[in-house]
């Protein structure tokens, strides 16, 4: 009697699981999340959604992206959920450079920096110093003037603590020895609602955030850009700060990143969708702005040149913090 009653048992299930649909394998089963650790409307955000359908693409089957923002702490929120993710492909994040280096360097993080793993880089992005159209300052030098005569009463925006816009405002108070009255937004779209309503002085942003509508609307003017070369194109006329003699260099590097733990197969694939969305002809002719910023390195490299960048940081936060 047992034996007739397991043996039912048995065709009953082995009948349910015939009849079970098959379970779709990475990452056809259900969306990647990809979270930005900024406001809408910035670059980080921008990217991943310019980024997005292009990953579907080469990932294949019926691979989904879908862009998380969770916005904060110059992305130490973004970061720590990062941190806490399952390991499976089913959440990345874009990380951006420097506050993923700086935030350890300022503070206790949230998160153990060794958790998150980078997956490639995509963008390196010199920031720029940028006033409202109609302000009276046209150079670095009128810039300088203005901060040494009256340093408590010019203020400059950047999107968070530790971003690349505050290095530049720390690079900028040691070059030239006059303090800067730095103000924390939550992203760049909010630090250019300020500037346009002379609530800031001057914000710094990243180059792929001035697009051809900011030049032919006028509203804001670059006072620098602060990568080591001036960027062609629509960067072509603007003089870098080193021409303008401030040895300031200040870049925004961008790319993704997954959850320590990854396996190797799901990392290559991730890794060979984002490599193939960054020379993709059709990705390079409509996401005009990002594409301007493109510079891959493989997650090992990346991570390599990131070693060299945060003693570079740590220096830059030590001397500012002394005066």
């Amino acid at each position: 009697m047992r034996a007739i009653r397991t043996l039912v048992l048995t065709t009953m299930a082995l009948s349910a699981m015939a009849t079970m649909p098959a379970q779709a394998a990475w990452p056809d089963d259900r969306p990647i999340e990809v979270y930005v650790g900024f406001a809408a409307g910035g670059g980080t955000d921008l990217l991943a959604r310019a980024m997005a359908p292009y990953l579907q693409k080469h990932l294949g089957g019926k691979a989904r992206i879908v862009v998380v923002n969770k916005p904060g702490a110059s992305g130490e929120i973004a970061y720590a959920a990062l941190s806490r993710a399952a390991a499976d492909g089913y959440t990345i994040g874009i990380v951006s450079t420097p506050s993923l280096l700086t935030i350890p360097i300022q503070r206790k993080p949230k998160y153990e920096p060794a958790s998150i793993v980078p997956l490639a880089r995509v963008i390196d992005d010199p920031a720029m110093f940028v006033v409202a159209g109609d302000s009276k300052l046209a150079s670095m030098a009128d810039l300088v003037r203005l901060l040494k005569a009256n340093p408590e009463g010019l203020s400059m925006g950047s999107n968070g603590i530790g971003t690349n816009g505050h290095m530049a405002a720390l690079a900028l108070q040691q070059a030239t020895g006059a303090r800067v009255n730095h103000i924390p937004f939550a992203g760049t779209s909010q630090t250019k609602t300020s500037l346009l309503g002379h609530h800031i002085d001057v914000m710094a942003m990243s180059t792929t955030e001035f697009t051809e509508a900011d030049r032919a609307s006028k509203d804001v003017k670059v006072l620098a850009q602060l990568g080591e070369t001036r960027r062609p194109g629509l960067m072509a006329d603007v003089p870098t700060a080193r021409e303008q003699k401030l040895d300031i260099t200040i870049s925004s590097e961008r790319g993704f990143a997954a959850p320590r733990g990854l396996p190797p197969d799901v990392a290559k694939r991730l890794q060979d969708a984002i490599e193939a969305t960054v020379k993709d002809p059709e990705f390079l002719s409509r996401a005009v702005n990002e594409a301007r910023g493109i510079s891959y390195l493989s997650g090992a490299a990346w991570t390599q040149h990131m070693a060299t960048q945060r003693g570079k940081f740590e220096s830059l936060w030590k001397l500012a913090s002394a005066k």
